[in-house]
């Protein structure tokens, strides 16, 4: 079973080191930092005007920390076949499943202590206090109930009652002990994480007489396996992307607004169909969203909102040759002046869209007037784009063929 853990451990190493290279590329790692010291500097800024002790400040501190202890999901590595195939040795999957909740402990331990660091100085204006004592009490009793839950979550592999108390054990129990924590006593909210671990400890101990729940683990770690593959999929294609084909209706009303004619239908439903190019345009758009509504300069603003509008136009042209390998497109009684038009169209609806979002980002960070500005300068880049910059584009490339 050692054997077999690492081997699957490993296995999961080089997936995450396949895929992650793709998502830290250099334009995410700069888009990163600009993000990362955007929040900082506004983070710094809330703190050094917060007034101590109000009174929805714990509550949030409540509801991060309750986010924290229950983010981070025990992970087994189990695969489908190991229902049949292991049935003879399923006692010895004990050791294999406790191996998965000690790596499952040091990820989560780390996000924690993570989050306990960023939390620090509104901890610090919340209780009103500068003890060092306190604030190490608080890392304390956050990576007990961690532990606790991970352990509660971990019973869930097995045929016990526990089960039937999922919320109250994994939910109800951290925040009743946070709330005493924050309320109370701090000594007292780290006694009760104790005692409530301890317990959690025990129980597991009575776990390797009793079958396991095959259902529950091959179902959980599906759902963690899909989480990953849907994040790395953002970024690119993701091998054995198991996804799941829904009839969208709400979605009909947007379809015919673009539904003037042939080819705008066929881009339309293309494009938004399309898990790479949307994704790509989905992303650009949110990351140029909130760089916008984090840069407070009126100036770098508006370089950045000019600089994305241009990388998704760009981004969204090559889609043009997409369908060139379908024969059928051949029949079509419309000439390329059309098909131009058309596409040319579909991004342009797209396109005000995306400038809308940056107006209302940029209303965030500035005031109205610079924000109409920039609205203005978005209107005009956006028809330079559309009716200049993508018909060209596509001509000159069709001319090279």
């Amino acid at each position: 079973m050692n054997n077999l853990f690492s081997q699957r451990l490993q296995s999961h190493f080089t997936q995450m080191s396949k895929y992650l290279k793709y998502v830290f590329n250099d334009f995410f790692v700069i888009a990163l930092m600009f993000i990362i010291g955007g929040l900082g500097y506004q983070y710094s800024q809330f703190i050094k005007e917060l007034t101590p002790q109000l009174w929805w400040e714990k509550p949030i501190l409540i509801v991060v920390f309750l986010f924290s202890i229950t983010l981070i999901k025990v992970t087994t590595f189990a695969k489908q076949a190991d229902y049949i195939f292991w049935m003879p040795k399923e006692k010895a999957f004990y050791n294999f499943f406790k191996k998965g909740l000690i790596y499952s402990s040091i990820i989560a331990l780390l996000v924690q202590v993570m989050v306990w660091f960023i939390t620090i100085p509104f901890f610090e204006k919340s209780a009103n206090t500068t003890s060092l004592l306190d604030v190490i009490v608080l890392l304390i009793t956050l990576i007990v109930l961690k532990i606790y839950v991970l352990n509660n979550q971990f019973l869930n592999n097995y045929h016990s009652s526990k089960k039937n108390y999922k919320t109250l054990y994994q939910v109800i129990v951290p925040l009743i002990t946070l709330m005493i924590f924050m309320y109370l006593n701090t000594f007292v909210g780290l006694i009760i994480a104790v005692i409530m671990y301890v317990l959690s400890q025990l129980n597991l101990r009575k776990l390797k007489e009793q079958s396991i729940n095959w259902k529950t683990v091959i179902a959980n770690e599906e759902s963690h396996e899909n989480s990953l593959n849907r994040f790395f999929n953002m970024f690119t294609d993701v091998d054995n992307m198991q996804g799941i084909v829904k009839r969208r209706k709400a979605l009909d009303g947007i379809f015919k607004w673009f539904n003037k004619d042939v080819y705008s239908l066929l881009y339309s439903r293309g494009l938004i169909r399309d898990k790479e190019i949307s994704g790509l345009v989905f992303r650009l758009t949110i990351l140029g969203g909130v760089l916008i509504a984090l840069i407070d300069n009126q100036v770098v603003g508006i370089i950045v909102s000019l600089l994305f509008v241009y990388l998704i136009v760009f981004q969204l042209i090559p889609y043009f040759n997409n369908f060139n390998d379908n024969v059928f497109i051949a029949i079509y009684p419309i000439d390329g002046e059309q098909r131009i038009k058309s596409f040319s169209n579909v991004i342009a609806k797209i396109m005000i869209i995306i400038v809308i979002i940056f107006f209302i980002a940029s209303i965030i960070s500035t005031n109205i007037i610079d924000s109409i500005e920039l609205l203005v300068l978005l209107l005009i880049e956006y028809f330079v784009l559309i009716k200049i910059y993508v018909p060209n584009k596509i001509k000159k490339a069709q001319s090279n063929y």
